[in-house]
C-alpha cells in the first residue's frame, strides 16, 4: 500500500479530482495542501474528501492561511507523515494511466533505489510526480523553500542527489493538463489564473538568477556545479537542517 500521496494546489480543483479518480493502487492517504490562501477553493476541496474511493482509505485537506510555495507543500507532506518509508509527491494537474502507480511501488521495492520519477525528462528526472524515500531526505535534506513560489526547486534537489543515489524512471505516458506533454500544456496554475503569470515568471527568474547561480555556480544549467552549496565545504548536501530520523525518535504518536 502506498503510504501517502501529497499534492499542493492553488486553483483548478477539477484537476485534483481527475487525479484522485485516476488512482488505481491501494493508498492509505491522499493529502491536499490548499495553497490558495484566499478561501477561493476551500469548499470545492472539502467536497473532494467525501469521495468514496475504491483505492484510497482517506482523502484529507489542509487549508493553509497563505501560499507557502511548491517546496513548502512538498516538505509539509514529508513532515506531516514523518514515520512513512516514502512519499509520492505530485503536481495537481496530472493523471495516471492504469497500472502506473503499481510500477512506482515495484521500482521502489528495490532498497537501493532512493527516488522514482514519472519520467526522465529534460533535466535528469521530472518532478510532475515522483517518489522519494526517507533515507534520501535524511541524507540530503528537505526541499529548499527559498525557491518560492515555484520553479528550480527540482533542479536544486537533483544537484544534491544526482550521481549519489540510485534513481529509477517510468516510461508510461500520463496526463498533464489537457495533453500528455508538459511542453504543450505546462503548468496549469497560471493558466487557470492569468493574473498570476507575471508574478510566477518573476519568481522563476529570481530563482534561476541570482539564487541558483549563487548556490551552485553560473554554469549550473550545463551541470557544471559546485561540489557543495555556495562552494562552501562547511555546507553539507543535506544542509536543510531537518533531521528526520532524530525527530522520529520524539514522535508523539499523532
Amino acid at each position: 500500500m502506498i503510504p501517502v500521496i501529497g499534492v499542493g494546489v492553488v486553483n483548478g480543483v477539477h484537476w485534483v479530482e481527475r487525479l484522485i479518480r485516476s488512482i488505481d493502487y491501494p493508498t492509505k492517504e491522499f493529502v491536499i495542501f490548499n495553497n490558495n490562501g484566499k478561501d477561493e477553493i476551500t469548499k470545492e476541496l472539502e467536497e473532494l474528501t467525501t469521495i468514496q474511493h475504491q483505492y484510497i482509505k482517506r482523502i484529507r485537506v489542509c487549508h493553509l492561511p497563505s501560499n507557502i510555495g511548491c517546496s513548502g507543500a512538498w516538505n509539509l507532506t514529508i513532515k506531516s507523515y514523518m514515520l512513512e518509508p516514502y512519499w509520492i509527491l505530485s503536481t495537481h494537474d496530472i493523471a495516471f494511466l492504469p497500472g502506473t502507480l503499481e510500477k512506482f511501488v515495484i521500482k521502489a521495492s528495490d532498497p537501493e533505489v532512493g527516488m522514482v520519477h514519472m519520467q526522465e525528462g529534460d533535466f535528469r528526472g521530472s518532478f510532475e510526480c515522483f517518489l522519494i524515500k526517507d533515507w534520501v531526505v535524511q541524507n540530503y535534506g528537505l526541499f529548499d523553500e527559498n525557491f518560492y513560489p515555484a520553479y528550480v526547486e527540482d533542479c536544486d534537489y537533483l544537484m544534491r542527489v544526482d550521481g549519489r543515489i540510485k534513481r529509477e524512471y517510468l516510461t508510461d505516458p500520463f496526463w498533464h493538463g489537457e495533453t500528455m506533454s508538459y511542453a504543450q500544456s505546462g503548468s496549469q496554475t497560471w493558466r487557470s489564473d492569468l493574473s498570476l503569470k507575471n508574478k510566477i515568471d518573476n519568481g522563476r527568474i529570481l530563482n534561476e538568477v541570482p539564487y541558483m547561480v549563487n548556490k551552485w555556480g553560473g554554469d549550473w544549467r550545463n551541470w557544471n556545479r559546485y561540489d557543495t552549496p555556495y562552494n562552501n565545504p562547511f555546507y553539507s548536501l543535506g544542509y536543510s537542517n531537518y533531521d528526520l530520523f532524530f525527530n522520529r525518535m520524539k514522535h508523539l504518536g499523532f
